[in-house]
């Protein structure tokens, strides 16, 4: 009997993130998926395989300041500052439904 296998939405609430994210990760081919009729499944095995791919490397040693370059990678292809201005209205907006 196969694994069972995760809806978006099952994958979105275990990442804290909207399902239209989910769904563009299927779209660019970086979350594998299997298509029936209108509905995505996810392998919960491709779900641990996205995140070993993109996550932070914490053991790696912090850049001194002898060092002139800083690279940042960043998944999507976006630059960092397109990220931060994404994470400050990310939080503005859960500010304002925190207040409502």
């Amino acid at each position: 009997m196969p694994e069972k296998r995760l809806r978006i939405a099952d994958v979105a609430i275990a990442w804290d993130c909207s399902h239209q994210h989910v769904r563009n990760l299927i779209k660019r081919g970086e979350l594998p998926a299997i298509r029936i009729g209108s509905l995505f499944r996810i392998r919960p095995d491709d779900v641990v395989a996205y995140e070993n791919r993109v996550k932070c490397q914490t053991d790696q040693p912090r850049p001194t300041a002898s060092q002139s370059e800083t690279v940042i990678s960043m998944p999507s292809g976006g630059s960092p500052g397109r990220a931060r201005d994404v994470f400050r209205l990310g939080q503005k907006i859960g500010q304002q439904q925190h207040a409502r």
